[in-house]
């Protein structure tokens, strides 16, 4: 069982992500293969998710999350050029898509409520994220 949580650290994929920067393993080319396809599988859509929040942390100053308190975010500041902050904006919407995410699936199917404390902080991040990327 898999860990599933409406916060944008509260799943394996996030927690995969973590590691891997927490590691010094991470490069945006090392999850490309969650993006690939025409449908965005529930690991994409919680690496989205992840990304999308990491980048608000170090563009934004957004307060860190507990599960990101201790991770040196340098080596993930410097990779975040504005083609990938573009990329990134593309794959946040695909992944609050009711037609091509997964994840957006599986938290519909909990009901109204459950979606909303998911997919609202991701749409309001996205528009942050929008905003950033043009300055």
């Amino acid at each position: 069982m898999g860990a599933w949580g409406s916060g944008p650290f509260d799943n394996d994929g996030a927690g995969d992500l973590i590691a891997s920067i927490g590691h010094g393993d991470f490069t945006f080319e090392s999850v490309e293969w969650a993006f690939e396809d025409d449908y965005l599988e529930v690991d994409g859509g919680q690496i989205a998710v992840a990304l999308l929040e990491l980048v608000l942390i170090v563009r934004a100053d957004r307060k860190r999350d507990p599960a990101a308190q201790d991770l040196d975010l340098d080596s993930f500041t410097s990779a975040l050029t504005s083609e990938r902050l573009t990329w990134l904006i593309e794959m946040v919407e695909r992944t609050i898509s009711s037609t091509d995410s997964e994840l957006f699936e599986l938290w519909d199917e909990q009901g109204p409520e459950e979606l909303a404390s998911w997919r609202v902080p991701v749409v309001d991040g996205l528009e942050d994220l929008r905003v950033l990327s043009v300055q």
